[in-house]
Order: structure tokens, then sequence, then C-alpha cells
């Protein structure tokens, strides 16, 4: 009709589906639902009715409602984001509710005095298994490493030493062979072969023990190994022309002796500076005192007198005896420690150091003595002045006893010195002497032309009744006598190693031993006042 107006809806579409709104406003569910049918009855009832329904009950599983909607009250329940967040919770609750619980009753147990006992002695078993787990590791470490020193880097160091000693007095051989009258002796053939041999088997054993990236070390051997053929060959064809009295001998056998003099020596000597080097820093590394694992051990003497404190204040009673039996064992394996950490620091770095300075200087001394001989013989071969031969001769002398001066005082604070090795520096100075003045008539010989008596106060080993010695005889004995000087040495500085090795043993075991049974003894002395408590 014109003019009127017309209400809205009181329902609402959405979907296919339509909310109603009752007279008072009050919503009574989307239609077709359970809640709709419910709240339509209970508008639609008479008085009469309500009151024959508190009489009788009334039945209301949703008969009256249509098959298809019957069950769709189960979706107003909840959503899918409510579901999810209940659902998450109830994860959450699952995995921390029991440690979460747990955790509550520890705290609170934690919280008593009998908690107390326990975390103190937790504490303390924690600490002093760290302490003597961290010693026993590091004795254990050390004394391995120790044990390779001796038996890996200690001889490969022997072995470059070897090396390089046999070279020189290989080439100190092949010179003085060459110059001895018609052909050379076969006991000087067989001294140089041996030196060679054992030249070769001493490069070998010297990269035995070598890492694989120390290419420099490596690199090293290989030039020796790779120009000690030519040598061999050079020194070959010198003696071939010799016999056959071709003069070009003398420049194959010069060329040999400056291949060696010039470049396989020099190797050899940077190889032996460097394997040396490796034995002495390590021998320093490891005879350090334990600083870091000893201060575990007093940290852990440290805390068993604190906790003893807090037992005192705890439990009114002065001394536990478990605690104090603790203490008593750590004690003793302070005491352990450090009394190996002092052997072995004082055989590592005073003994080693003082057998270590001639071991050096005696071998250097050695070579030098060696490339002395062979100059003198060089001029020999070539025919030349000796005045580089003196300058030369006159430096090796004074290495010589430079070296001999601090065996001397070495041995002074060795207990291991004996009289064989005083009597060795008396020969080894008897020997210098000797050849000095052997070299002295040399020189003169040589300048005066009697090229004869030269090559006799050169190669003649032999000694005459009644003649002064030669420089070969003069030499030969010094050589000896530095050769057994220097094995001495190396003997010294081997037993102040073992030394250092003997002091570390049982070490290990024993302090981890002493640990346990600290750890043991807290457990014994505390277990009397948590039963008093518990």
């Amino acid at each position: 009709m014109t003019g009127a107006t017309e209400s809205p809806e009181p329902a609402q579409r959405n979907s296919g589906s339509r909310t109603e709104r009752a007279p008072g406003g009050e919503l009574s569910g989307p239609t077709g639902t359970l809640l709709h049918y419910r709240r339509t009855r209970l508008r639609n009832s008479t008085p009469g009715s309500t009151r024959a329904s508190k009489r009788t009950p009334v039945e209301d599983d949703g008969a009256d409602v249509p098959e298809d909607t019957r069950d769709h009250w189960l979706d107003e329940v909840s959503s899918d984001e409510e579901h999810r967040r209940r659902g998450a919770m109830v994860r959450v609750m699952d995995t921390f509710a029991v440690p979460y619980l747990w955790f509550r009753r520890i705290f609170a147990f934690l919280a008593t005095t009998p908690g107390k006992l326990v975390s103190i002695t937790v504490i303390l078993s924690v600490a002093i298994f760290a302490a003597g787990w961290s010693m026993s590791q590091s004795s254990s470490s050390r004394q391995s490493d120790l044990d390779v020193l001796l038996t890996t880097t200690e001889p490969m160091s022997y072995a470059a030493h070897n090396l390089y000693t046999s070279l020189s007095l290989a080439d100190t051989i092949a010179t003085t062979g060459f110059v001895q009258a018609g052909v050379e002796s076969a006991g000087t053939r067989a001294r140089y072969n041996a030196a060679i041999d054992r030249a070769m088997v001493s490069a070998t054993e010297s990269a035995a023990g070598l890492d694989v990236r120390d290419r420099a070390t490596l690199q090293l051997i290989s030039d020796i190994e790779r120009q000690l053929p030519i040598y061999t060959g050079l020194v070959e064809t010198a003696r071939i022309n010799n016999r056959m009295g071709n003069p070009v001998g003398v420049a194959y056998m010069a060329e040999a002796s400056s291949l060696m003099r010039e470049e396989i020596l020099p190797a050899a000597a940077t190889l032996f500076a460097a394997t040396s080097s490796d034995v002495r820093e390590q021998q320093h590394q490891l005879t350090r005192p334990q600083w870091v694992p000893l201060s575990g051990l007093f940290a852990a003497v440290f805390f068993l007198v604190v906790a003893q404190w807090l037992l005192w204040r705890m439990t009114r009673r002065r001394l536990n005896r478990g605690f104090l039996a603790a203490t008593a064992l750590m004690l003793v394996a302070i005491v352990w420690v450090s009394a190996s950490n002092f052997t072995t620091w004082q055989a590592g770095t005073r003994g080693f150091a003082e057998a270590s300075m001639p071991w050096d200087s005696l071998t250097a001394s050695r070579i030098q003595a060696q490339q002395a001989r062979t100059l003198e013989t060089l001029s020999l071969v070539r025919r030349q002045s000796v005045a580089d031969t003196t300058t030369s001769f006159e430096a090796t002398a004074e290495a010589v006893n430079i070296a001999l001066n601090d065996f001397e005082q070495a041995e002074g604070h060795n207990p291991l010195a004996s009289g064989a090795n005083r009597a060795q520096i008396v020969e080894a100075r008897t020997a210098l002497a000797d050849w000095q003045a052997a070299h002295d008539r040399f020189i003169v010989a040589m300048n005066s032309g009697s090229y004869q008596e030269a090559v006799r106060l050169a190669t003649t080993t032999t000694f005459v009744p009644g003649s002064p010695p030669t420089a070969a005889a003069s030499y030969d004995r010094l050589d000896g006598a530095l050769s057994r000087l220097i094995a001495d040495a190396r003997s010294s500085m081997r037993a102040f190693i073992n030394d250092g090795l003997t002091a570390t043993q049982l070490v290990s075991t024993a302090v981890l031993l002493l640990s346990v049974l600290a750890i043991l003894a807290v457990w014994i002395g505390v277990r009397p006042r948590l039963q008093e408590y518990l």
C-alpha cells in the first residue's frame, strides 16, 4: 500500500540459513538448527504445559528436528581456530607438564637441608672428577709425547746428524784416496763405500718420521738424494781418469768436492739444524709445569675446605671424616704431580740443555774439521797454494777447542759423566795439537816444493816410532775422539729425556684413582648427615 512503511525482515539470510529474532529481541538461532527448534518450542508452550512439564519430564532428543539438520549444533561448539589453539596447548602441557612437575619437586627438595647437602656433595664430586680427569689426560698426553720424542723425533735428528757427518767423511776419504800414490787402497775404498751407504740409509731414516705437510724438510732430503748419485759419479770418473793417467781426473775430483761442499753439505746442515731444533723445542714444551691441570687440583681442595665449613654451619659438627679423607687424597695427588713436574722440568730444562749444547758444538766442529781435512788434501790434488787451508785450519782448531770446553762445562753438571769422557777430551786435545804441528810441516813441504813429503804427511796413517805423527794419523785420532764424545753427548740427552718420561709414568693412573677415592670418601662422609634428616 501507498504510504505504508514496510518493516525489515527479522530474519537475515546468509548462505541458505535464516536467523530469526524473538519478540523480545532475543536471537533464536539459525533456522533448521536444534537451538532454533528448542527456543521456538519454549515460546509457543502454554503456562499449563509449562507446569505440566515440571511434573512430567519431556524428552527432548531432537525428534522434531529434520534429519538433515539434527547434528548441526555440533558445529557451534567450537571453531577450527579454537580447536587448533586448544590442541597446541594440550601438546605443550603434555610435553612440559611432567618435567615441570619434576622440576618443582627437585627445587622444593633442594631448598631443604638434605637437598643442600646433596647439592654440595654433587658439586664436590663433579669438581674433583673434573680436576682428576683433566690432570690424568694431561699427564697421559705428556707421557705419549715424550715417548714419541724418545723413539721418533730424536732418532730422526740423529739420522740427520749421521747423514751430515757421513757425507762430509765420504768427501774427505775420496780426496785422500785420490792423492795416494798409485791405486787407492782397498781399505780406503771400503771406508768410502761405508760412508756413502750410511749416508743413504740416514737420509731414508730422516724422512721416516716426517709429516707429509713438512714440505721444506722433505725437499731438503729429496735434493740430497738426487745430488748424491751425481757426486758419486763424478768421484768414480775422477778415479778412472786418475788410474789412466789423464789429468782431467783432477778436474772431476775438484768438481765432485765442490758439489759436496757447496750444495749437498749445506742442505744436510740445514736438515740437521731443523731436526735438532725440533728436538729442543719439543723437549722444552714437554717439560713445562702443568699449571692449568694443577690449578684444577688446588681448586678441588679449596672446594673441599669450603664444603666442610658449610657442613659445619649446617650440622654443627666441625670435622667430617669423609671430607678430611678426600682432602688428604687430593693433597697426595698434588704432591705427586708437583714432584713429577719438578723432575721433568729439571731433566728437560737444565739437564737436556746442558747435554744438547756440546752435542751441537761437537757436531759442528767435527764437520768443520772434516772440511778442513778435505781442503788440505785438495791442495795436493790441485797443487795450489795452501793459504786458504791455513785460514780454514785455524778457524777449525778454534771451533774444536770451544766444543771441547763446552763438553767439559756440561760434564761438570752431568751426573752420568765418567772418567772415559775425560780421557776422550785429553785424546782430542792431543790429536788436535799433533794435527796442528803436522799441518805446519805440510805447509812447509808444499811451499818448498817437496810434493812427496807433503803427500806422505797428508795420506800416511801409520805411526812410525821416532817420527812425529802425520796429519792423516792425527786427524783420524781427532775424528775418532770427537765421534765418541758426540755419542756420549747423545747418550746424556736421551738419558734426560728418559728421566722425564719415567717421571710421568703412573701419574695419569694414580691421579685418576685418587680422585675416584676422594669422591667415594665425600659420599661416605655425607651419608650419616643425610640419614639424620631422612
